[in-house]
């Protein structure tokens, strides 16, 4: 009999293996050891250390890697958001001859678009090359293409460089880097990630006037390139910052893995992503020319810009920390609301100064919720262990509304204006 109990105690024992730690295929045993150890209903990765829990520090070497995520944004995001000053140089000084308005703010568009286009080969590029050469090389291709903007003697190298190239590179560092944060925290999941996308917001408000006083004084051209420069050192020096806790898993795998959209929780993830950016940056493009309609001074436009900067970066770390309190999809869901809202009881209603001041401050607190909460929900939904090799897809949602806004809202523009007329 106890021999018996012995063999039968053995047989109902999975025994974890811990050497095959990038093999394609798991034994189901192996799952089953896994699914019963996943805490707060995450599945492991079978690369995980420990088959019984994963433990978040909350804080600790967590908060060297957030630092490192918020300077990548400060470097990208807060370029790109700051490229109004240089499209009203170019204009102004006749840079490129008569290029138009229009054909001017394509660069801005490109730039801001070409971010998302390395999106569905993300996890791939991770996986084969690692993380932080990932992040390197983008860098690299980001700050080389800011500095041969500086050389460019037409327009459609602007596109190519200060466009294609600054988005590609920036969307390689920014996307491989946006999701390891949340791998480090639990319970201050939210306020971490709001300080890490915050340096998009703050590299806004900090580089738009960086620009218009190096423009000043030493040129365009050498402005360009001073900020290139200063980005690839930059991000190199805090590349030791970027540390995972979960592997991405084996080397090999699907370049596009669009097995992704099969989970109910992706897909809607995916689609809440294209139909928000659709919206979003539309109030703060037009914000210079709707004051300029009110009959205000065009430098308050712009002021207004560094307004809802600076209240969107704040207004990401705050939403952080209510969401950790609240709950995360809660504090998502309400502050896109709001946003929305928002615009039919302010912006619709803003005749003057006073009105537009108070529409800028409550479209930037709840705009950046999204921002802020996105990848924090999106873990919760496909899992932590899962997001860095999701997350790049994901966010080649945002690609759609980058895109087409412009051309959309140029066309409503077009046809309301005509049927007021």
């Amino acid at each position: 009999m106890t021999k018996d109990m012995i063999r039968s105690a053995t047989h109902s024992s999975p025994q974890p293996d811990f050497e095959k730690a990038d093999s394609d295929s798991v034994p189901s045993n192996h799952d089953t050891a896994h699914e019963k150890a996943k805490p707060h209903g995450l599945e492991l990765s079978k690369e995980t250390a420990a088959p019984s829990s994963v433990s978040f520090t909350d804080g600790g070497i967590g908060w060297l890697v957030v630092f490192g995520v918020f300077m990548i944004q400060f470097c990208c995001f807060g370029f790109n958001f700051s490229w109004g000053v240089y499209q009203e140089f170019y204009l102004r000084e006749k840079i490129f001859g008569g290029a138009t308005m229009s054909e001017v703010s394509w660069v801005g568009s490109i730039g801001a678009s070409s971010m998302f286009l390395t999106g569905p080969i993300q996890s791939s590029m991770v996986r084969r090359f690692g993380l932080r050469p990932v992040i390197a090389v983008g860098i690299v291709i980001s700050g080389c293409g800011v500095i041969l903007a500086s050389f460019a003697a037409a327009l459609w190298q602007v596109y190519l460089t200060q466009g294609v190239l600054f988005g590609l590179g920036s969307g390689m560092s920014i996307f491989s880097s946006i999701a390891v944060p949340v791998q480090w925290f639990d319970k201050k999941r939210g306020l971490a990630s709001g300080i890490c996308v915050a340096g998009s917001g703050i590299g806004g408000a900090s580089l738009a006037p960086l620009n218009r006083y190096l423009i000043s004084r030493v040129g365009y051209q050498w402005a360009l390139r001073i900020m290139g420069i200063s980005f690839i050192v930059i991000v190199f020096s805090i590349l030791g910052c970027i540390r995972t806790r979960i592997p991405m898993g084996a080397r090999g795998g699907p370049v596009f893995d669009f097995s992704l959209f099969r989970e109910r929780g992706f897909t809607t993830m995916y689609f809440m992503g294209v139909l928000f950016t659709f919206g979003y940056l539309t109030p703060v493009y037009l914000l210079p020319s709707f004051v300029a309609d009110l009959g205000l001074d065009p430098k308050t436009g712009a002021t207004l810009v560094g307004i809802f900067s600076g209240v969107n970066g704040v207004s990401r770390v705050v939403l952080g920390m209510a969401a950790d309190k609240y709950g995360r999809l809660n504090v998502l869901f309400l502050c896109t609301l709001m946003g929305g809202v928002s615009c039919y009881i302010f912006w619709l209603n803003t005749h003057g100064l006073a009105m537009a001041i108070v529409f800028v401050v409550v479209y930037g607190i709840n705009g950046g919720g999204f921002v802020s909460l996105f990848p924090v929900v999106a873990a919760e939904v496909i899992g932590v262990e899962r997001l860095t090799a999701a997350v790049g897809l994901l966010y080649s949602g945002n690609l759609f509304g980058k895109v087409f806004w412009l051309f959309i809202i140029g066309l409503l523009q077009h046809y309301l204006c005509d049927a007021v007329l």
